[in-house]
C-alpha cells in the first residue's frame, strides 16, 4: 500500500494490480480532525487496510461515496463500518449486470444522489454530480475546488501509463464518448481517477482525453469491425490492456 497526502487532510491509497495485471486500486480518504470520508472502497483486502491505517491514526470513517458501482470499487463496503453511503441512483442498473444477487443487500446506498449535490466535511466542500459514461451509475466529485474524483472515466497503470477505455458493451460506447467530451471541461483541475495515478497540471490531461475521445469515436464512425490497431490510429499513445478492445464490439 503506497499513501500519498495530496494536500491538507487530501490522502490517496493506492494498491498493486493482481499478477499480471496492470489495474490497480485507489481509495481517497479526505480527513478532518479524527473523521474521514472515502471516495470507494476497492475489494475488502484494500478497505481492511485503510480502516486499520485509519484507526490506528485515531480517524473514524463517517460517511463514504462511491464513484460507481463496479465490484473493484463497492466490494470493500463489505468489511467497513455501516456508515451512510452516497450512490448514483442509477445504482441497481450496475448491480443487475455485474454482481451476484446474495450481494446486493451490501451494496445499497443510502443517500441517492439523482441531481447535484453539495456536502461540506469539515474543512472540505464537495459536489457530487452524476456523470454516466464508463458506466451508468457514475459520479464525479469535486473536492475543494482543486480536485475532481473521476471514477474510470480515464484509466491509469499505477506507473502513469494510459489504460484502454473499459467499454462493457457496444451499446455504451456512445455514452461514454459523450462522458469525456465532458469531462474536458474539468482539464484544470487536478484528476483523481479510480485506478492509477493523480494526473495534475504536469501532465496534458487534454492529451489523455483526446486520445480516448480519438479510440471511441474510430469505433462509432466505423460501420465495421475495427481491429485494436486501426482503431487507434489517430491516438499518439498506446494503451495498456489492449485485450478490453473485443468487449467495445460485444
Amino acid at each position: 500500500m503506497l499513501k500519498q497526502q495530496l494536500s491538507e487532510g487530501v490522502i490517496l491509497y493506492t494498491f498493486n494490480p493482481k499478477a499480471g495485471k496492470h489495474v490497480g486500486f485507489n481509495i481517497t480518504a479526505l480527513i478532518d480532525d479524527n473523521k474521514a470520508i472515502l471516495i470507494d472502497t476497492a475489494y475488502e483486502d484494500q478497505a481492511l487496510q485503510v480502516y486499520q491505517d485509519l484507526k490506528d491514526n485515531g480517524i473514524l470513517i463517517e460517511e463514504i461515496i462511491l464513484s460507481h458501482f463496479h465490484d473493484d470499487h463497492i466490494y470493500g463496503l463489505k468489511v467497513l463500518p455501516k456508515v451512510p453511503v452516497y450512490g448514483s441512483v442509477h445504482y441497481q442498473t450496475t448491480l443487475d449486470m455485474w454482481t451476484k444477487k446474495e450481494d446486493h443487500l451490501y451494496f445499497i446506498p443510502s443517500v441517492l444522489v439523482d441531481e447535484p449535490l453539495q456536502l461540506n466535511f469539515g474543512r472540505h466542500k464537495l459536489a457530487l454530480s452524476l456523470f454516466p459514461g464508463h458506466s451508468q451509475c457514475g459520479i464525479l466529485v469535486n473536492i475543494n475546488d482543486k480536485y475532481v474524483h473521476i471514477g474510470d472515466e480515464l484509466m491509469f497503470s499505477n506507473n502513469g501509463e494510459p489504460l484502454l477505455p473499459s467499454i462493457d458493451f457496444n451499446r455504451f460506447v456512445q455514452r461514454h464518448f459523450e462522458s469525456l467530451m465532458k469531462l474536458k471541461e474539468y482539464s484544470q483541475y487536478t484528476l483523481i481517477p479510480g485506478h492509477g495515478t493523480v494526473i495534475s497540471e504536469e501532465r496534458d490531461i487534454e492529451r489523455d482525453i483526446a486520445n480516448r475521445i480519438a479510440y471511441l469515436n474510430a469505433i462509432l464512425n466505423s460501420s465495421m469491425k475495427l481491429t485494436y490497431e486501426e482503431a487507434t490510429k489517430e491516438c499518439d499513445c498506446s494503451f495498456l490492456h489492449q485485450g478490453w478492445h473485443e468487449n467495445a464490439y460485444r
